[in-house]
């Protein structure tokens, strides 16, 4: 008889501590998969991230590594003006890809000129509209109003009289005047970079009236891909990372 109460005795506890270790493990089992949700300071979990873009986020270029700077390729297309510009030409495509990545990458740049934009752009499209002239020349009008910080001094074969920061109306109607001479919008900003003269003569001197043909000062030459990839950037910012936040604009 006292062998079969120590037998149960020993049963009992054996049964006992087989039920401690299943609630032990339970309660852990639950606390570890707690655990797994992020506790602000306040003591409550954090909400799961979001998987969609909030407004005012885009998405990245395809062409960016872990801690790398993201690579933007030019546009394979582009007009000025309505007019196309050979990229299919390997030297002009070189041309324009060395203006658009010196341009696109130039961060505090791009956005003086986004602050520019949104204050000056209905104030210059308007103009255009009253003198019967591309829009595209609001490029033009943004890159002379504020030059790069590297520029040479301003240039003494144009006119102060049709300086953008002048007059711009005076500006606007000179670059109409010039495509009344060349009838190429390309020529145009040369003649407007480099002076009507100096472009007319050059264009005698090579038989050629084909601007991306011609050899030019090294100055006239790059200002028209200038214009182009200031162009490619300011009408469509977002693709190469710009926002302008709301606000931000000049006064």
């Amino acid at each position: 008889m006292h062998d079969c109460m120590h037998d149960c005795s020993r049963l009992e506890r054996l049964v006992y501590f087989v039920a401690t270790l299943c609630l032990a493990a339970g309660v852990f089992g639950c606390a570890t998969t707690e655990s797994t949700a992020p506790i602000n300071p306040s003591g409550q979990a954090a909400p799961q991230a979001e998987k969609t873009l909030a407004p005012g986020q885009f998405q990245r270029s395809v062409y960016q590594s872990p801690g790398m700077v993201t690579y933007y390729p030019p546009p394979g297309r582009i007009d000025f003006c309505g007019e196309p510009i050979p990229l299919e030409r390997q030297e002009v495509l070189e041309r324009f890809d060395k203006e658009f990545t010196l341009v696109v990458y130039n961060h505090a740049q791009v956005y003086r000129w986004l602050k520019r934009k949104e204050l000056y752009f209905p104030w210059i499209e308007e103009r255009l509209r009253r003198l019967n002239l591309p829009e595209d020349l609001k490029y033009v009008a943004i890159a002379e109003s504020e030059p790069p910080l590297n520029a040479p001094e301003k240039r003494k074969s144009l006119d102060m009289g049709y300086d953008f920061e002048r007059s711009p109306d005076s500006a606007l109607q000179y670059l109409g005047d010039l495509y009344h001479t060349f009838k190429s919008w390309a020529l145009v900003l040369a003649a407007y970079n480099g002076g009507e003269k100096r472009i007319l003569d050059e264009s005698r001197a090579q038989g050629e009236r084909d601007y991306y043909r011609m050899i030019l000062p090294q100055e006239t030459e790059r200002y028209v891909f200038r214009i182009l990839a200031i162009k490619a950037v300011l009408s469509d910012p977002t693709r190469y990372g710009y926002e302008l936040p709301k606000g931000a604009r000049h006064p």
